[in-house]
């Protein structure tokens, strides 16, 4: 096992009006099953300095499979339907 991530997800939310904490709520709860997910190194959430509109989550995985695992389980799906916005997702890896 790595003893640092590999891989770097980053979920950029664009909540619509008066939308902001239940947003924001929901990507604590999906922060918080993704810390005890097999492979999670961490899970936060964050608002970005240039894009203060954005609600962001940030995992940090040991390897592509571990994050596409955790991603497919309900608990990760069914928290993400509640949303009503589009994330725009960006992964990063190590090179």
């Amino acid at each position: 096992m790595n003893d640092h991530a590999t891989v770097v997800r980053v979920e950029r939310h664009e909540p619509g009006a008066g939308k902001r904490d239940e947003v924001a709520g929901v990507l604590k709860s999906a922060a918080e099953a993704a810390r005890d997910a097999k492979g999670c190194y961490g899970a936060q959430v964050a608002t970005s300095d240039r894009e203060p509109t954005q609600v962001v989550l940030i995992e940090r995985w040991e390897s592509p499979e571990a994050m596409e695992s955790f991603h497919s389980r309900p608990e990760f799906t069914s928290l993400e339907r509640t949303l009503d916005d589009k994330p725009t997702v960006e992964v990063f890896q190590t090179a």
